[in-house]
């Protein structure tokens, strides 16, 4: 990774967790090492990992932690805006630390998740939309299909089919 753009993610992460720090401190809620390391793996990736995937990468680095303790805290964080949890079509929950509005799309193959520029995407006017009193204060696109490694592999042929 160039210089400049680990000092970037480097100061990205140290923003998070300053934002970790007073939205627990504002919740009464302990700054524990465990919150701190998931925080900055999570931060620091742009993979959208599942709560298994930051359990094997922090495992390690913290004695005893429990994969129910990485489930929580990812939870927390939600409830605390400060990471996002991905729908996919795997079912599996995905979680993203970048909490600005923007999209996805999901391979249903290798279940790679990248992020879409919510520019690309028109705003849906769900405001004006008659939701039957629903009040939206959010709204993400996933879109589903094949990334172009997998449409690579097999000459393109593979084929899903949804209901």
């Amino acid at each position: 990774m160039p210089e400049k753009q680990q000092h970037q993610q480097e100061n990205y992460i140290s923003s998070k967790v300053k934002l970790m720090e007073e939205r627990c401190r504002q919740n009464r809620l302990s700054l524990t090492v465990q919150r701190r390391t998931i925080l900055e793996n999570l931060s620091s990736r742009t993979d959208h990992p599942t709560a298994d995937q930051i359990y094997a990468a922090i495992q390690d680095r913290i004695t005893g932690v429990s994969r129910t303790t990485v489930y929580r805290v990812l939870e927390t964080f939600v409830q605390l805006g400060l990471a996002k949890k991905i729908s996919n079509p795997e079912a599996k929950a995905r979680f993203d630390a970048d909490t600005s509005r923007h999209h996805h799309a999901a391979c249903v193959a290798c279940e790679k998740v990248i992020d879409i520029d919510a520019g690309l995407i028109a705003d849906i006017d769900l405001k004006a939309a008659d939701l039957d009193g629903f009040d939206v204060f959010d709204c993400s696109v996933v879109a589903v299909g094949l990334c172009k490694d997998c449409r690579s592999k097999d000459g393109g042929a593979r084929s899903f089919k949804f209901n």
